[in-house]
């Protein structure tokens, strides 16, 4: 086995051992270099979740595969961790249920070959994890290393949903309107800069203190939508339903109008005070749009003019949305649809808000004579733009019989058993995985459930499932408020009865194939 980025393993002991870390600290997604035994694979992910005990973490392995054998995810809870950082899980047995085998899982503080040294310590930035793995097909234990950085891009949000902070060339870090607009008409419309503003009029229960303000204008006596996007507006035609010449962008190639993006959300959430010129509710021509679109790494723009950039949609999120009935704020939640995108990877979003759902659409009014005459336009109030992930576990079911959960908490009326029964996890989210962590110390079965977004929001949900026969004693009341505990682990061992190999983890015994025989 050769060792892998000697010198950046080396420097995060040194600063792991400077700096004393906490299993909070640490969790999240790394990317890096999977190796079994002598071979080597790129580009592997890990996940380190926070523990169903205070102090611990669960490791998370998914999909491995060893040789021609595809062994499922290896979850491993009840790791440990001191300040400096290093790991530390006694030898446990974890049952294997896609190939039905139980296997002996220890996790190495270190490991020697080659007169190179493997560990298994942690940092919020890096990871090294070294495990030993047997199993009574294998003639000898595998030792599996996993090194890898810690994934900090922030490419699942939208930027600036908040609209804070302050404006450049009178626009937010992250949004764009017309002052920046490209196009045949973009040193005409550019200094119309009053269609998108910062405003104070903030949505109920905010924590920030701005929202936009888009607004509708007059060009010439034609209607002129007001419009704001992460993309960039190209402005090349006098006619407002020219979608060959009016259409919002986003570009590969045009450095800092696009949003790189790598999620699959669920939802867009957003709050809006839609305010029509003429103020009425019920009027049909009075509806503002939003339209957010996951793309592929090329380019697209919105409206689509015909089937021309259609290979590049993902996913799309689209409303028309008319004024709330006393012309106040409202959250709106709009779903993304998938269709046919199983097969593209994300890689931009293009989000637009624009007046009204249709090009140089609208209402006006007029109000007051001679001099005092106003006319009235449509403006649109824009507030936390948020991206959804759901991670909700929808089904557990125990040999294919459904179990119900109240408040995250599940009871099964029998004994513990990791291998008596085909357990399955299903979640409610697009991108939501699903990883069961077996527990024989508390004999119980805790599911995770984790969306594309964990490593940037850390977010995660968590159920337990319990046994009659379960000790919870030292279990924690709720899923967060958890108390410490000093766990024990249950050793694996080997026994031959008449020439027939079992496998014995605690009171239980099992035959080869993972059959529970005790």
């Amino acid at each position: 086995m050769k060792k892998i980025f000697t010198t950046l393993v080396a420097g995060l002991m040194i600063s792991a051992q400077m700096m004393a870390v906490s299993p909070k600290d640490v969790c999240g997604k790394f990317n890096g270099m999977l190796n079994i035994d002598w071979e080597e694979y790129p580009g592997r992910s890990v996940y380190l979740l926070p523990g169903a005990t205070d102090n611990t973490l669960t490791f998370v392995l998914p999909d491995f595969t060893f040789g021609k054998g595809q062994l499922g995810n290896i979850v491993l809870p009840n790791i440990t961790m001191d300040a400096d950082g290093k790991l530390s899980l006694e030898a446990t047995t974890l049952y294997l249920d896609s190939i039905s085998l139980r296997a002996s899982i220890k996790m190495l503080n270190n490991y020697v070959d080659e007169g190179e040294t493997y560990n298994s310590i942690v940092s919020a930035n890096s990871a090294e994890v070294t495990l030993e793995i047997a199993a009574p097909t294998l003639p000898l234990p595998i030792i599996v290393y996993f090194q890898g950085d810690a994934v900090k891009d922030n490419n699942y949000v939208l930027p600036n949903g908040g609209f804070e902070g302050g404006w450049t060339n009178y626009e937010p870090a992250g949004w764009h309107s017309f002052a920046s607009a490209c196009g045949l008409l973009a040193d005409f419309v550019s200094s119309d800069t009053a269609k998108f503003v910062q405003s104070t009029d903030v949505r109920p229960g905010s924590n920030g203190t701005n929202s936009a303000l888009i607004t509708s204008s007059l060009l010439f006596g034609v209607k002129a939508n007001g419009n704001c996007t992460n993309g960039r507006i190209n402005a090349g035609s006098m006619v407002a339903d020219d979608a060959e010449g009016n259409y919002n962008f986003s570009d590969p190639d045009s450095v800092g109008f696009n949003t790189p993006f790598n999620g699959r959300p669920d939802s867009l959430v957003f709050w809006t005070k839609y305010l029509p010129a003429d103020r009425d509710v019920n009027n049909e021509v009075n509806k503002a749009r939003m339209s957010t679109i996951i793309t592929t790494n090329a380019r697209y723009q919105d409206p689509e003019s015909g089937d021309k950039f259609a290979q590049a949609k993902i996913a799309a999120a689209t409303l028309n949305f008319s004024a709330a009935a006393d012309l106040g704020w409202q959250r709106l939640a709009v779903p993304f649809d998938y269709t046919d995108a199983a097969d593209k990877e994300p890689a931009y979003i293009l989000a637009t808000f624009t007046t009204n759902q249709v090009p140089g659409g609208g209402s006006s009014k007029t109000e007051g004579k001679g001099s005092d005459k106003v006319t009235l336009l449509d403006s649109v109030y824009l507030d936390d733009v948020e991206l959804v992930y759901n991670r909700e576990l929808t089904t557990f079911s125990i040999d294919k019989a459904p179990l119900a959960f109240a408040e995250n908490v599940a009871t099964v009326q029998s004994n513990y058993c990791d291998s008596c029964a085909k357990y399955a996890a299903d979640a409610n989210g697009v991108s939501a995985e699903t990883f069961i962590a077996f527990d024989p110390k508390h004999r119980c079965i805790f599911v995770y459930v984790i969306a594309d977004d964990y490593a940037q929001s850390g977010a995660y949900s968590i159920y337990r499932v319990e046994f009659t026969d379960t000790d919870t004693s030292d279990l924690p009341d709720g899923i967060e408020e958890v108390s410490n505990d000093q766990l024990q682990t249950t050793n694996y061992q080997k026994l031959l009865i008449n020439g027939k190999l079992y496998i014995v983890s605690g009171d239980a015994m099992f035959d080869v194939l993972g059959n529970r025989v005790k």
